[in-house]
């Protein structure tokens, strides 16, 4: 759901919640909140009341502001809810003990949501985030946090603020928290006059909207990974131009966050200008190789290093704990996993059957044919050998490019299993493989190569996987239709292991020979739309596109309209052989017969 699928009587719903909380009416708040399916989250919407009636204005939107002028804004955003909900809780309750009832549904909420295929797409950033939010709502459930990281631990015992303080305590201690653990730079962030004076031009320009209930432009209305609402600052898309310096400081973030590019400055500048056009204008995309940087090695070099080192070190380290993960689930189930290989690789020798093969010609030299040795006694025919003719462009390559946004966080093991499943029957039935995967962070469309064509011994690298962030599909597939021009084939197929449901918190530009004269959420209708627009681009360019979409995830309906009939559901992953080798005999079918 994206922000736009708020409606406005959900947003004036929850206007009433937060002004009947705060007992003052007709203000706009700073934050709102809502549940996964659209509606006001009662309980946070309350706290976000309750701190208005409790703290001091003016001191509050001060703390506000400054930690909205922050790179990291999202994160700190979370941290310092988190911190509020308890203290704002512990001051209300003593009025309205029936707050203790709503605290604890809301916590019981969490859990039973979390696994649900909520399509809230969560940077990076966020996990820290989930992480202590979950923490919080085990201990109102009178559990232990369940942080096994001590960084982490110590950080959540922290913003256990207290219901006694007042608002500059809140506001001092916030800022200590944030220095202490992220390095966070007060005074240079409170210099940031442009980036508030921007916020409050949009707000003024906002309010001159008769029909705009709230500012929209400064909220993210969203939900956390569990499916429930979650408050946060203005989202990238929203927030203008960025300087030079922000341009600087999101490029070395990714650098240090997925590894060194696969090309040189130069020739990425180059490969922007040739992608990064029509709905993708002003948007970036990096290629990289697929191996893990190591969290000691970041190298910022920013204004704002010492607070990017922090959330970098940590989504490495996450990303290499996920990589574990995938290698344990492989090897707990090798047995099966193993046997998957042996059957695809079968069903894709038994599609190969009708590709195809080098001619046997006569020849005077080359392998001995015991049939034609008559010939050389009986007519003086020399030509008793046989030779293979190799047919131009007979052979073909397959790319297997994997979305490793948000939305995969409660399938990565399986993705990477599947992937790593197909490109090794592929191997074993000589057919090249590539395998990437792509999100979107801050603007960027990350393209990670975890193997190439002729890298047969690097497959394990596919356990790298790791999925955060957005996904802008259209522009992933134009990425890789740039990465199949190294094929070494004539014949090139791309599978994609999608959801088939793109969204990207960049918007699409306004269109006005399409009859679209403002800028569009990347997702929904717009998104689809735009992604199946890619795939015929590369279909007529040669390439043959396909998809898998695992078990319940994703719409067959925006699937259908994407790739046509050209994509396959796997329900079980006991059916991955048998699905895929059906897909792959179709499409090589339509290689041999065209």
């Amino acid at each position: 759901m994206s922000s736009t699928d708020f409606g406005i009587s959900a947003r004036r719903r929850a206007l009433n919640i937060i002004w009947t909380a705060a007992g003052e009416y007709g203000f706009e708040p700073a934050f709102m909140a809502f549940s996964q399916n659209g509606q006001p989250d009662i309980y946070m919407d309350s706290i976000i009341g309750y701190v208005r009636k409790w703290y001091d204005l003016e001191i509050m939107q001060e703390l506000f502001d400054t930690i909205g002028s922050s790179f990291m804004r999202e994160t700190f955003d979370g941290i310092l809810w988190i911190g509020l909900e308890n203290c704002a809780f512990e001051r209300e309750v003593r009025e309205r003990p029936v707050l203790a009832e709503m605290r604890l549904a809301c916590a019981e909420a969490f859990f039973e949501q979390q696994f649900t295929r909520s399509r809230q797409q969560w940077m990076a950033q966020n996990s820290l985030v989930y992480a202590l939010q979950s923490a919080r709502w085990n201990t109102v459930l009178g559990k232990a946090p369940g942080l096994v990281n001590p960084w982490e631990r110590k950080l959540f015992e922290e913003l256990s603020y207290s219901g006694e303080w007042d608002a500059r305590q809140i506001a001092e201690h916030t800022f200590q928290i944030l220095h202490r653990y992220f390095h966070f730079n007060r005074r240079r962030a409170e210099r940031a006059f442009l980036l508030r004076l921007r916020n409050r031009l949009a707000s003024f320009t906002s309010r001159a909207l008769p029909s705009r209930v709230m500012r929209t432009e400064d909220l993210t209305f969203a939900q956390d990974g569990s499916g429930n609402g979650i408050i946060t600052a203005r989202k990238s898309k929203n927030s203008g131009p960025l300087s030079a310096a922000e341009e600087e400081n999101n490029r070395i973030y990714i650098e240090n966050c997925f590894g060194p590019p696969l090309y040189t400055r130069e020739e990425s500048t180059q490969i922007e200008a040739l992608l990064c056009t029509g709905n993708h204008t002003g948007c970036h995309i990096y290629f990289a190789e697929g191996r893990q940087p190591a969290a000691e090695n970041t190298d910022t070099h920013t204004a704002d290093a010492s607070s990017s080192d922090a959330l970098i070190r940590k989504t490495i380290l996450s990303a290499q704990a996920q990589a574990e993960r995938n290698k344990t689930h492989f090897k707990e189930k090798r047995h099966f996993y193993e046997n998957c290989i042996t059957r695809l690789a079968q069903q894709i020798r038994n599609a190969l059957l009708v590709y195809p093969q080098p001619a046997k010609l006569t020849s005077r030299a080359g392998q001995i044919a015991p049939e034609q040795i008559w010939r050389a006694v009986r007519l003086n025919d020399e030509r008793v050998f046989t030779d293979k003719f190799e047919e131009e462009h007979s052979e073909f390559s397959v790319d297997l490019l994997l979305d490793a946004s948000a939305s995969r966080l409660q399938s990565q093991e399986m993705i990477a299993a599947q992937a790593y499943v197909i490109a090794r029957s592929l191997r074993l039935c000589k057919v090249p493989v590539q395998v990437c995967s792509f999100l979107s962070l801050r603007g960027y469309t990350v393209m990670r190569r975890f193997c190439g064509y002729g890298d047969s011994d690097k497959d394990e690298r596919i356990f790298d996987y790791f999925a955060a962030g957005w996904n802008r599909d259209g522009l992933a597939v134009k990425g890789a239709g740039h990465m199949m021009q190294s094929s070494p084939a004539g014949n090139r197929l791309l599978i994609l292991l999608t959801d088939a449901s793109p969204n990207d918190d960049r918007r699409l530009p306004p269109d006005r020979e399409s009859g679209h004269h403002l800028s569009r959420d990347y997702s929904g209708n717009a998104g689809v739309e735009d992604t199946a627009a890619e795939v015929r681009a590369l279909r007529r360019s040669g390439i043959q596109v396909m998809a898998i979409l695992n078990g319940e995830d994703g719409s067959t309906e925006a699937a259908r309209k994407i790739y046509g009939d050209d994509f396959v559901r796997i329900e079980n992953i006991r059916h991955l052989s048998d699905a895929v080798g059906t897909l792959l005999l179709r499409k090589i079918e339509k290689l041999t017969f065209s």
